[in-house]
């Protein structure tokens, strides 16, 4: 499962606080399946809640929020284009001081995969999520940089 990896790599790279200490961010998987069309195609599809823990975090909730959200457009897009799904991004504070709390994401995530034979042996290839249909959306304004050479598809 690579969302999980890909998404704390993302809120390390688009917090300045994760950067600085990794360590007190988190990221797991629970409550995991799989699921198989009968379709005759050989894959499947994984499905799962990342939980993420930011740990004694000195900041707004925003300052998550936006990369999360940012990595949410990018690997799990239909999350933020559907009220039913976008309800399903999940958080909680413990408030742990003035200064302080600890906060939990939660976000229900899912992974094509291909399986396909090479010399005899399987190997599972992962998908990349399909783009929205439609472009030049107020999420990849917000989302997509154009100096880093990301364009609107």
């Amino acid at each position: 499962m690579k969302k999980t990896e890909l998404l704390r790599g993302a809120l390390i790279a688009g917090n300045d606080w994760c950067r600085a200490r990794p360590e007190q961010i988190t990221v797991w998987t629970e409550k995991g399946s799989i699921e198989i069309q009968a379709t005759g195609e050989s894959s499947f599809m994984y499905r799962y809640e990342i939980k993420v823990l930011a740990m004694d975090f000195p900041g707004h909730v925003d300052d998550l929020m936006l990369p999360l959200l940012d990595w949410v457009w990018k690997h799990q897009p239909d999350l933020l284009l559907n009220p039913d799904s976008n309800r399903k991004i999940e958080f909680e504070a413990d408030i742990l001081s003035d200064d302080a709390a600890d906060i939990l994401f939660t976000l229900p995530v899912w992974e094509r995969v291909m399986v396909s034979n090479e010399s005899g042996v399987a190997v599972a290839t992962h998908l990349p999520e399909d783009r929205p249909r439609f472009c030049h959306g107020e999420w990849d304004a917000v989302f997509l940089d154009p100096d880093a050479g990301e364009v609107m598809p």
